[in-house]
């Protein structure tokens, strides 16, 4: 009996580590945190996140990540822009991980609410500054008061950087809808058009600040909504002179590219806005910038759980579904039902822009 306990003992000693353990015991070179975004789209969806009893919901609370971000999109497009289905989708994503949470917005919420719903049409900078003062400025269930040292850029609020385990974190503002530039049906042209210049200007500013603040950081993770990296590479560059004709990510994306080329060591995009969900080195040319297009969005109901292990230097970057405990797809796909003729992913990655 004694050598049967003994060797019990050594096995339960040398058992794989859950994911559980991993994210409630970091260490020094492994970062974790979990990313959701796209969803709820159907009632089957918002029944997974509530809680007690929803099963992305009660997994994210077994992991009890230290943290969790929210990409945005929190309803489908179509769905009413009410008051009342903004606040319960903001008390909903509190909920998640309680404290623990940044979210970002993304363009159903508010840049097309606009277009023809199931209800009302509404204005879509009013529909902005309503969310603003729900998630940020009164914050009634203190989403991230619980992540020491998260700042927020002064004067647009959306943006914020922490450091979570020497791992250097910012969110950006960057909605669909090309931007926000693309059908603005509601409100004044002028008005949305010169949020979206402002908006650009402090994500510039922002990311800037995100550079100089990781300089001796072993890594870098920027979430924002929209997937800069599906473009039309026929669009010039949004200019004074041209505001709604262009690439509204354009700037943004080549300011990522040049950053992450010089900053050399690895950097994470996470987005969502499109269906290829998938992880992966999208140029060949800047081999430490990784991008993950997180689940969501229709085509793959999850949540991603995502680890950053400084000694991996092949592969620093792990992301599995928490669900389904399967790793991202390296392919981005951007058909829900098959590859897409247009998808640029289709090109040899060295003539992606």
């Amino acid at each position: 009996m004694k050598w049967i306990s003994i060797i019990l003992l050594l096995i339960l000693s040398t058992a794989p580590t859950s994911a559980s353990d991993l994210i409630s015991t970091p260490t020094d070179h492994l970062t974790q945190f979990v990313v959701i975004g796209d969803m709820p789209y159907t009632d089957t969806e918002y029944a997974l996140l509530e809680q007690p009893d929803g099963a992305i919901a009660k997994t994210i609370r077994t992991l009890n990540p230290s943290l969790l971000i929210h990409l945005g999109d929190f309803k489908q497009s179509r769905l009413s822009c009410s008051d009342e289905l903004f606040q319960d989708r903001y008390r909903q994503i509190a909920q998640l991980n309680p404290h623990k949470i940044v979210y970002t917005p993304g363009d159903n919420e508010w840049v097309d609410c606009d277009r023809f719903t199931f209800s009302a049409r509404y204005d879509e900078l009013e529909r902005l500054s309503f969310l603003r003062q729900l998630f940020f400025h009164q914050d009634q269930h203190q989403l991230t008061k619980d992540i020491p040292g998260l700042i927020r850029q002064e004067d647009f609020i959306e943006n914020a950087l922490w450091k979570s385990n020497q791992v250097v974190f910012a969110t950006l503002h960057v909605p669909g809808t090309n931007n926000g530039r693309k059908e603005i049906l509601r409100s004044n042209l002028q008005d949305a058009l010169d949020e979206a210049d402002y908006r650009d200007q402090s994500n510039e500013k922002w990311l800037q600040r995100l550079f100089i603040a990781a300089e001796s950081a072993p890594a870098i993770v920027i979430a924002l909504h929209a997937d800069i990296f599906n473009f039309d590479p026929e669009k010039p560059v949004c200019t004074i002179e041209n505001r709604t004709d262009c690439d509204g990510y354009r700037k943004l994306r080549d300011l990522i590219k040049s950053k992450v080329a010089q900053f050399n060591k690895p950097v994470l995009v996470i987005h969502g806005d499109s269906q290829a969900y998938c992880l992966h080195q999208p140029y060949t040319s800047i081999p430490n910038l990784w991008r993950l297009n997180a689940p969501g969005d229709y085509k793959h109901t999850d949540a991603s759980q995502v680890a950053f292990d400084s000694r991996n230097k092949a592969t620093p970057f792990i992301v599995t579904g928490v669900l389904d405990r399967k790793p991202a797809p390296a392919i981005c796909n951007y058909s829900i039902f098959g590859a897409s003729r247009h998808s640029p992913y289709l090109l040899p990655r060295a003539q992606l822009s």
